[in-house]
């Protein structure tokens, strides 16, 4: 399933135009996320909108951490909801490794 690594960006001003220019319709009414993550706030309490999230192919997304970055720091990063150890994004779609990294990331400073 295609979805975003969580987070926008690069690591600032700006953040939220990258996200909208890399914006593509999802497919599925969830976003490839079970129930729980389908309109889940982030970290940083940014609304997840199943119709409005990045592929994963878009952001470059990754199951690995880069350059001490990964998802779980990331502001759009939406925590384990089931006990499965995957968690979601505001704005990438599909199931999104907690260790993972996309070039959206922007470090949550909550």
């Amino acid at each position: 399933m295609a979805g975003l690594a969580g987070c926008s960006g690069g690591g600032g001003g700006g953040a939220e135009t990258t996200a909208t220019a890399t914006t593509t319709q999802s497919s599925g009414s969830t976003g490839g996320v079970p129930e729980a993550y389908a309109t889940a706030t982030s970290l940083d309490g940014t609304q997840r909108n199943p119709d409005s999230l990045s592929s994963q192919e878009a952001v470059s997304y990754q199951e690995e951490p880069k350059d001490g970055k990964q998802c779980s720091t990331c502001r759009y990063y939406i925590e384990d909801k089931n006990g499965d150890g995957a968690g979601a994004c505001a704005i990438v779609a599909g199931e999104i490794a907690p260790e993972g990294y996309c070039v959206s990331y922007v470090e949550y400073e909550g």
